[in-house]
C-alpha cells in the first residue's frame, strides 16, 4: 500500500505526522508547522512513528484451519 501526503498528494515512504487518520509527509509537516504540535500532545496531530494502528492479530482464527501457520 502506497502512502500519499494528504496536504500535497505526493507519494511517500513513511509519514511524519498523522492528522487524525490522514498521513502527512515530513516536508509538508515542517512547512505547515505541525512538528511543534506533535510534541505538545494535544488535539488530533500525532507522531506517525509512535502511533499504534487499530489493526490487531487475532490468534483465535487460526484454530479453524488445521495446519495453518
Amino acid at each position: 500500500m502506497k502512502l500519499y501526503c494528504c496536504l500535497c498528494g505526493r507519494p511517500m515512504d513513511r509519514a511524519a505526522v498523522l492528522i487524525g487518520a490522514h498521513p502527512v509527509g515530513p516536508k509538508c509537516a515542517r512547512r505547515a508547522g505541525l512538528m511543534p504540535l506533535v510534541h505538545r500532545k494535544s488535539g488530533l496531530v500525532f507522531a506517525a512513528s509512535g502511533h499504534k494502528s487499530a489493526v490487531r492479530q487475532d490468534a483465535q482464527t487460526l484454530d479453524l484451519f488445521e495446519g495453518a501457520v
